[in-house]
């Protein structure tokens, strides 16, 4: 072997061993970390298996068990229009992030042009040639954009751990809270920019009000939740499914954030559990868009709101899915002493506080940690499990 073959080859070796290392593989695994290695490693993503003509899914993206909805439940979004007088759409706001923890928003003030827009580049970003994408696939998470198949760690248990699951799904992620490291989002691609930015603009806006509209319905003041900001764009490109069925386009989980804003476009495929165990479809609306609550605010709020637990579910072996969601926290998130509790004015002696204060650092290791499993990300810091 020629000096500059045995570099590469070491170098080889070398990301193996760390990229294994990171995502916390068992040596007994090497046959399913050698195909997760060999998959990223051709920077193609889920859509060259596709290219490729696959037939079946591959052992890396199989479910561990099929995903079964309940079709005996007819779920119905809760909607609110926000051109309602404002105390009607607090009302209806509240009642939803009681319930579901999900809601649609309509009359919302974010042109169709721009929804439109931003969802056509992200497929036209995916179904661009391989040559065109592959530069910018990376498995890091460094940096402002990122496009990958991202792995989700499974969950470890007390067992030996074992490869991660890959959805049936390419992302390209962009991180606003890396805006003074790359400020111009440089690693952008142009196609993709302006509509991407301009999706974000429009839905900074919505956001604010929605914060407002949510710290209402918990009775404390409009601006309680403010500042808050879209941080995290996930821009999810699930390809066709030679077999739906035994895929998954995203594992169950709840969000880490305080709301999360997602559009999508017809094709369908994002499920949410229901109190009873059911999962049921949340069907794409015309000109509406999705608010979910996450697990900050199930914190912020002492357990008033819900954190939804959702999944996303292929339902075509024809047609791609598209969404985008854009992760809403608060201003101050990154800040290394940033820590969160429950409101002060939500906690009273008939509802102590269920949550003691946490950082935003502990939540992510923690989410990291379970691999979007159960129990809930969140039931480590709950105040009853702790004096137990």
């Amino acid at each position: 072997m020629d000096p500059a073959t045995a570099r590469a080859s070491h170098r080889k070796r070398k990301h193996k061993r760390r990229y294994d290392g990171q995502q916390g593989m068992a040596s007994g695994d090497d046959d399913a970390a050698l195909a997760l290695f060999r998959f990223h490693e051709s920077r193609g993503g889920v859509r060259a298996l596709v290219e490729s003509g696959v037939t079946t899914v591959p052992p890396l993206f199989l479910a561990p068990t099929a995903p079964v909805s309940s079709a005996a439940v007819n779920f119905v979004v809760p909607s609110v229009d926000l051109s309602l007088p404002r105390s009607d759409a607090v009302a209806l706001v509240r009642a939803a992030a009681r319930s579901s923890g999900i809601f649609q928003v309509t009359n919302h003030g974010v042109p169709a042009g721009t929804v439109d827009s931003a969802l056509s580049v992200v497929r036209a970003f995916n179904e661009q040639p391989f040559a065109a994408r592959s530069p910018l696939y990376s498995v890091s998470s460094t940096g402002a954009v990122t496009y990958a198949t991202v792995p989700i760690p499974r969950p470890t248990d007390g067992q030996p751990v074992t490869t991660p699951l890959l959805s049936w799904r390419d992302s390209l992620i962009l991180r606003f809270d890396d805006r003074p490291r790359d400020p111009d989002l440089r690693n952008l691609p142009a196609a993709c920019r302006d509509s991407l930015l301009e999706y974000r603009r429009s839905l900074t806006r919505l956001g604010k009000e929605i914060a407002g509209l949510l710290a209402e319905g918990l009775g404390v003041g409009a601006e309680r939740l403010d500042p808050v900001e879209g941080v995290l764009m996930q821009c999810h490109y699930h390809p066709p499914c030679p077999e739906p069925e035994r895929a998954l386009g995203s594992r169950e989980h709840t969000d880490g954030s305080l709301f999360t804003v997602l559009s999508q476009d017809g094709v369908g495929g994002l499920q949410v559990r229901l109190d009873g165990g059911e999962w049921v479809d949340v069907a794409p609306g015309a000109g509406t868009l999705l608010v979910n609550i996450g697990d900050v605010l199930k914190v912020v709020s002492n357990d008033e709101y819900t954190s939804v637990e959702h999944r996303v579910v292929i339902k075509s072996a024809q047609e791609p899915r598209v969404s985008i969601a854009l992760f809403f926290n608060p201003a101050k998130h990154g800040e290394t002493d940033f820590v969160f509790g429950p409101l002060p004015e939500l906690v009273t002696e008939e509802k102590p506080a269920r949550y003691r204060s946490l950082s935003w650092q502990q939540m992510l290791d923690n989410r990291s940690a379970l691999g979007h499993a159960k129990p809930s990300a969140l039931d480590q810091f709950r105040v009853t499990a702790s004096l137990s």
